[in-house]
């Protein structure tokens, strides 16, 4: 996965996603990303990520992770991508 199109913060949290990410098809489409790819996909589900927690939280648990996964996913979106 090719992160140098962003900033510290987008880098910790695509490789936080990454690691933790519980599909092994996600995860290979993950590494054939292009740089851009990352900063567009990024772009992407920074509304979700950031704003609609009912929508993230639904999507977490439907990709199988567990209650504490998906608030432990939530509170690193919110700390590396949502503040200021």
């Amino acid at each position: 996965m090719d992160t140098s199109a962003l900033s510290d913060h987008e880098k910790e949290w695509a490789e936080y996603s990454y690691a933790h990410e519980k599909s092994d098809e996600t995860k290979r489409a993950w590494e054939e990303l292009s740089a851009e790819g990352v900063k567009s996909y990024l772009e992407r589900q920074r509304p979700t990520l950031c704003g609609d927690t009912a929508s993230l939280m639904k999507s977490l648990k439907e990709a199988g992770y567990e209650a504490g996964e998906a608030q432990d996913y939530k509170e690193k979106a919110e700390d590396l991508l949502c503040s200021p």
